[in-house]
């Protein structure tokens, strides 16, 4: 068998016991950006670089890593286009390899930008600038998909689909307030958003008509975090409100369905979950059913601030698993959750970082999981007499 050691850099060999089974440590570590108000996205554009936003200076961090220990190497920060634009959104282009799609909120106005992938201290340069047509305005979250990049206009909530090969292509949509993140279904191409200060989600059909969903009360409030899954739905979390969450989060099958799930055990209990991602190879054959739900005090001053690892069985159907990495600096309002190779990743709004997490699995039977009855008997402690970290 194999042995990891204590930074999670990978498999060594176990000193005292070959056959036993591999553990690795649970870690959570905060790394500083450069000084700014508000930290927002943040996404992989290669293995070596990460891109995270800073709205209030219209900034974008770049941050190299270590391609291994997915560590923080050294990090750059630019002004994209001003400090005042209000730059928020960002989306990897599959449609131009190495591209990010970026909305610049207070302007209006969306760019498709080269990071400059391989040099920390290159400027980005603006590839393409697409200004929104009124009366849309704010743009928000952004995503590519196919031939179109579609974002949610937070600030006169609307719902806007533009062409990627044919930028004046655009179709604007009205709806309540106030869309955040915006996803397409994977089979029957509806368009959902979610509308945080409407506690409800949008439905946009391929037709153009539309339906708005409201969340069942037993699931919470405020839907913030919107994304494809790869079992071919759309999940989403609910943050709740100033007196916490309900933990939870929910699945929209093809017909529009609703299927909700709480996190009703452990420390996971009354959080707010503002964001959630899936692992890079999800969607491949065999893998993990597998969450990462980000709990966040964006709502909620006392509300936990943690990724929350949860296990699936049965096709995303049934929770089995849960553990909890919380981030070392409460109160920090984490905002957003990227899954790699490499590791987690959070951004922490109100605490000016990013945290490299890791989740622990221990070698007793079920791993590290904070339901089962193995951890009520001996929580992370291994069933054995001696061992090496």
């Amino acid at each position: 068998m194999e042995w990891f050691d204590t930074r999670n850099r990978g498999p060594i060999a176990c000193p005292m016991n070959p056959t036993a089974p591999s553990f690795s440590l649970k870690s959570a570590i905060e790394y500083p950006l450069p000084a700014s108000s508000q930290t927002h996205e943040i996404v992989q554009v290669a293995e070596e670089l990460l891109l995270v936003s800073q709205q209030p200076s219209g900034a974008l961090v770049k941050i190299r890593v270590d391609p291994v220990s997915g560590r923080p190497l050294a990090v750059a920060r630019h002004i994209v286009n001003s400090a005042y634009d209000g730059l928020h959104g960002l989306c990897v282009s599959r449609r131009h390899p190495g591209h990010v799609w970026v909305t610049l909120q207070f302007t209006s106005e969306l760019l498709r930008i080269d990071p400059v992938a391989g040099n920390l201290d290159a400027p980005p340069r603006i590839v393409e600038r697409i200004a929104l047509p009124a009366p849309a305005r704010g743009p928000h979250g952004i995503i590519e998909h196919g031939e179109h990049v579609w974002t949610t206009c937070k600030d006169s909530h609307h719902v806007v689909r533009v062409g990627i090969e044919e930028p004046h292509e655009f179709a604007v949509h009205p709806c309540p307030p106030r869309p955040i993140f915006v996803a397409v279904h994977p089979l029957s191409d509806d368009v959902y958003a979610s509308l945080d200060q409407s506690s409800a989600i949008l439905q946009l059909r391929p037709d153009g008509t539309t339906s708005i969903l409201p969340l069942p009360e037993s699931l919470g409030k405020t839907p913030v975090g919107l994304i494809a899954g790869p079992d071919k739905n759309v999940w989403f979390t609910a943050l709740g409100g100033s007196g916490g969450g309900n933990g939870g989060f929910g699945r929209i099958d093809d017909s529009g369905r609703i299927s909700r799930f709480n996190l009703d055990r452990g420390a996971a209990m009354g959080s707010g979950l503002i964001h959630l991602a899936f692992g890079p190879d999800a969607d491949q054959p065999g893998a993990p059913e597998r969450i990462y739900l980000l709990g966040s005090s964006m709502a909620a001053m006392m509300a936990l601030n943690a990724v929350f690892e949860i296990g699936f069985s049965g096709g995303y159907a049934q929770i089995e698993s849960q553990q909890t990495i919380a981030l070392p600096s409460q109160n920090s309002m984490t905002h957003r959750v990227l899954a790699t190779r490499q590791g987690l990743y959070v951004t922490a709004l109100g605490a000016c970082a990013v945290a490299h997490l890791a989740p622990g699995c221990s070698a007793a039977g079920e791993g590290v999981n904070e339901l089962a009855d193995p951890y009520s008997l001996w929580g992370m402690g291994i069933p054995q007499e001696s061992f090496s970290y």
